[in-house]
């Protein structure tokens, strides 16, 4: 049996783990939920995934040569200490990596959940055609990643590029970083579903009334894209908005950095081909490098799926130890 690295992706409410040797193929993924704890809880969870991962493709542990984990929170790059992140609170201060490292005694590294989908397209996505472009993770929040000349922009004070907190607009919901007005709080799953829920408050007559059962608290980002897809005007206009924020976001990214591709990676891209498209348009429209012809520039749901960040993470941690 060969080498293998592990990728473990937490999201808000699921984790997934993955398994390859030293190239992108999967020999193992998964996706499951978890249940929010105290750090010796938290171990005790990956602990299981990573035995499970190992036990299920026929490793064992003496095959393992470095654990990456992706995190919606920011992170210590030496340390693994988890510094801050509204959905992951109950971490902060405590070291994510140490007690993996010293279980499994190899390299274990952990970074945002940004970057690590960042590092996902560049070995096994659009990077592979591609050596400038940028990435959106758009799902319950909207994050942000950069490739430049083939090189993961990654930033002092264990930062990363953060243009999913940019105002593109002059609406001042309250967002989770402590602004205002951040085109994350308007465009991420939970702003979506904000939208939605307004709309049934006002009584706006929409669809999505009898989708939540008339219940607003209920309605969700999911229940916006359906209610949408079967044509119902109020809807559209959300996600269409939606879209136009997007797209004048990505018109931004154009001007600063010029990327040649703009990959979109989550589960809201992809939700409506009609939704990219009215990105696209967006973009060329706000973007004079664009509409004069001087490049060009394409906003692409990515390949990856679900797959990016435990991709994104085993790449990270093939690159600590040389491979």
């Amino acid at each position: 049996m060969s080498s293998c690295f592990i990728g473990v992706d937490f999201g808000k409410t699921n984790v997934r783990f993955g398994l390859t040797e030293e190239t992108p193929r999967l020999r193992y993924f998964t996706k499951r939920p978890y249940t929010r704890g105290s750090p010796d809880e938290m171990h005790e969870q990956i602990f299981a995934g990573i035995d499970h991962a190992l036990s299920e493709s026929g490793y064992h542990r003496e095959d393992l040569l470095g654990i990456g984990i992706d995190v919606p929170a920011v992170v210590n790059r030496e340390t693994g200490n988890i510094l801050w992140g509204p959905d992951w609170d109950f971490m902060a201060g405590a070291s994510l990596t140490r007690p993996i490292a010293q279980r499994y005694g190899v390299p274990v590294v952990a970074d945002v959940d940004t970057l690590m989908p960042t590092w996902g397209e560049l070995w096994a996505g659009v990077g592979k055609t591609c050596r400038r472009f940028a990435i959106i993770t758009w799902g319950t929040g909207l994050g942000a990643g950069l490739v430049i000349d083939g090189e993961v922009q990654e930033y002092p004070n264990h930062l990363f590029p953060e243009f999913g907190h940019s105002r593109v607009s002059d609406d001042d919901w309250p967002c989770v970083c402590g602004a205002r007005g951040c085109v994350n709080a308007l465009v991420s799953g939970c702003g979506i579903a904000k939208h939605g829920r307004l709309a049934v408050e006002s009584g706006k007559p929409t669809k999505l009334r009898q989708i939540c059962g008339d219940k607003p608290e209920q309605v969700n980002s999911s229940m916006v894209f359906e209610a949408a897809n079967q044509g119902d005007d109020v809807a559209r206009a959300i996600v269409d908005r939606v879209a136009v924020l997007l797209g004048r976001l990505c018109a931004n990214v154009v001007l600063t950095v010029q990327p040649e591709k703009i990959v979109i990676v989550g589960g809201l891209a992809e939700r409506s081909k009609w939704v990219l498209d009215r990105i696209n348009q967006t973009m060329g429209e706000g973007c004079w490098f664009i509409s004069k012809g001087l490049m060009h520039c394409e906003v692409m749901g990515s390949e990856l799926g679900d797959r990016a960040g435990v991709l994104g993470a085993i790449r990270k941690v093939q690159k600590k130890v040389g491979r």
